[in-house]
């Protein structure tokens, strides 16, 4: 009888052991402040990008990916969590995540409670667990030091980090560079017994845009275009979206010191410059014995305003700061070169990893798979993308429309079919007033938005004005 007790527990260790082995890897892939500039999206006409062009054509890419929040802590919290801002507190960069992830069954969590080997490296959530190992990893490797580093004030904004221009430095001396070589390290060797999740959170074209002079060279000065844009741009937004743009910020100090040209300029050579190490990577995979049972996720945090509406970096709720590069490769059942049309965020995301590998969905998770759509982008869907900047003020985003709610309950409204550069507030138009009700409707109620974990009004703007803001690193980083 003992016996036949032992072969039962062995019988039922050597069946999880088979299952586990049989489920898909997953390269997990998070890119820092990349906007909609790669070539597939079209958001420059200068931009270069074969890589992550070759990446996303192996599977599915999504055109109207949006974030959950336009800032690097709360989109990252967001997505690894499935938990809107609204539900944490964790509104912006200011607002600590330690204490409520540490209680959540994030991603990485549930990938490693069901067996899988998870190892992460780079920046995969916001600053909390940078340095050292974070208990949801097999192994953690954190961020990995660049050669530049330390802020050199390159531009002459002398505003800290808000800075750019070619180093002399090679690029296996860069962060990113080295974080591929020790991704692809693990694509090579980690067990084939063990499925695996692999995290590989790249830090560029996060600022300050230090990169090496070559990849400078790619964009030339003279021939560098700007950003279409409308000089009055603001004057139909209310008080709450010119508070977010901060035109009198860092506008005004790179109009003043002749830098949007370089400015861009700097921006395209550091996607440059990630692009490369995203061939790399994907060079290692096809080199390695995991290959053609890897699935890859690829997510930007947010997107990046780079002048539009007056307006520099994320922290906005419009088409550029919220705007993201999304797509899934799965093999077996996406097929390659095809983009979808359909609105998503990133609470889709957590939903999706489960149901692709099988993994039982946590209870507290209640984004839509888009597994229907990787089996057909053309399929209806009746979801949207929301976006969160600071308690009570929210985008949404559908097929045709973007709608805006400030917590003062000022709005905008834009038309996508007639106005894609969001230049046409029709927030006023009493034609409307059925569309803004049916966007409206997704959003949380007042009291259902728990207060920030800073424990402070957190509304989405920045304290002070200026160049004297851009030089804290609270809100940036």
């Amino acid at each position: 009888m003992k016996l036949m007790c032992l072969l039962t527990v062995l019988l039922g260790l050597f069946a999880l052991q088979v299952s586990a082995a049989e489920k898909p890897d997953v390269l997990f892939i998070a890119v820092d402040d990349l906007n909609d500039w790669v070539t597939y999206l079209g958001g420059h006409p200068q931009t270069k990008t074969p890589n992550i062009d070759r990446l996303v054509a192996r599977g599915m890419a999504f055109s109207n990916s949006h974030c959950a929040a336009p800032a690097c802590n709360p989109s990252r919290a967001a997505l690894m969590s499935g938990l809107r801002p609204w539900q944490t507190g964790i509104y912006t960069n200011g607002d600590p995540a330690q204490g409520v992830m540490k209680d959540t069954l994030t991603i990485n969590r549930h990938f490693l409670a069901q067996g899988y080997n998870t190892r992460g490296g780079g920046k995969i959530y916001h600053n909390f667990n940078a340095e050292g190992r974070e208990d949801g990893w097999t192994e953690w490797a954190g961020l990995f030091p660049s050669i530049s580093d330390h802020e050199e004030n390159l531009n002459g904004l002398k505003s800290g980090h808000f800075d750019w221009g070619a180093v002399e430095a090679k690029p296996q001396e860069m962060g990113d560079y080295k974080l591929t070589d020790w991704a692809v390290n693990h694509l090579k060797t980690a067990p084939l017994d063990q499925p695996l999740f692999l995290g590989v959170g790249y830090v560029k074209p996060h600022l300050p845009w230090y990169v090496p002079r070559e990849y400078y060279d790619r964009f030339p000065l003279e021939g560098i275009q700007l950003p279409v844009t409308k000089e009055d741009d603001l004057a139909d937004i209310p008080a709450a979206g010119v508070q977010m743009a901060k035109p009198q910020g860092d506008h005004a100090a790179v109009l003043k010191g002749d830098q949007w040209k370089k400015a861009v300029q700097a921006y395209l050579a550091t996607i440059s410059f990630l692009d490369d190490q995203v061939g790399r990577l994907l060079d290692g995979l096809d080199a390695s014995p995991r290959k053609d049972k890897t699935m890859i996720v690829w997510w930007t945090d947010h997107g990046w305003a780079l002048g539009e509406k007056q307006h520099w970096r994320k922290f906005a709720l419009w088409e550029e700061t919220t705007r993201t590069s999304c797509a899934i490769v799965a093999p077996g059942i996406t097929q390659p070169n095809l983009v979808c049309k359909a609105p998503v965020d990133y609470m889709n995301i957590y939903p999706t990893l489960c149901e692709l590998t099988g993994l039982p969905l946590p209870a507290h998770v209640k984004g839509a798979s888009l597994m229907p759509l990787l089996k057909d982008p053309t399929v209806a869907w009746d979801q949207v993308a929301i976006c969160t900047h600071g308690r009570g003020n929210h985008g949404v985003r559908d097929a045709r429309w973007r709608y805006i709610r400030y917590a003062d309950g000022s709005e905008e409204l834009y038309d996508h079919t007639q106005d894609p550069n969001e230049w046409t507030n029709l927030a006023q138009d009493k034609g409307l007033a059925e569309v803004k009700a049916k966007l409206a409707a997704a959003l949380p109620a007042a009291d259902e938005e728990v207060p920030s974990t800073s424990g402070r009004q957190s509304n989405g703007s920045s304290k002070g004005k200026g160049k004297k803001k851009a030089k804290g690193k609270a809100q940036e980083e």
